[in-house]
């Protein structure tokens, strides 16, 4: 079973606009995200909060265009797509990073129970949702895509030497 999950790009102008700030709900600011990416797989708080704060910490600028060009670039494999809107995305959690200063925050939440996660800071997201797990290590430069080759890789190669041990007995 796969966890659906969109990702948004807001400037936190629009936080501003309710009395729940960036604990909103996202379909009040689809319209005003530069971005939303969809991931079929893994998008519980405790993979893709942690993979987007871990990417925050290492892509931390408040040029929100700026941040979802890379957001994209870096977090792209092959169950992602992109939509010009939320409307019509059957996905659980939705993840806002939002922009416009130095100090980001991200925000879950829930569509199936219609309410918000958490708001955090990418640290405090870390520290809470953080499980042993192989997540991208985007400050040593690799992204979701190149993650999942390295993985292939890694699989593919130990398949070969289990394969080329029964020849050595």
């Amino acid at each position: 079973m796969s966890t659906r999950n969109l990702t948004m790009v807001v400037d936190r102008v629009w936080a501003k606009k309710s009395d729940l700030g960036f604990a909103r709900d996202p379909s009040e600011v689809s319209k005003q995200s530069l971005v939303n990416m969809y991931l079929h797989h893994d998008g519980y708080p405790q993979w893709q909060g942690v993979q987007l704060a871990e990417w925050c910490n290492v892509n931390n600028t408040q040029d929100g265009p700026k941040l979802a060009a890379k957001l994209v670039h870096d977090h792209y494999y092959d169950s992602c797509y992109l939509y010009s809107n939320m409307e019509n995305i059957d996905h659980q959690y939705t993840y806002i990073i939002w922009t416009g200063k130095k100090d980001i925050w991200i925000s879950c939440y829930d569509r199936y129970s219609n309410k918000c996660i958490f708001v955090h800071e990418p640290d405090t997201i870390i520290k809470k949702y953080w499980d042993d797990m192989e997540y991208t290590n985007f400050a040593g430069g690799e992204t979701r895509y190149m993650k999942s080759n390295h993985e292939d890789i890694k699989y593919h190669s130990k398949k070969l030497l289990e394969l080329l041990s029964h020849f050595s007995n």
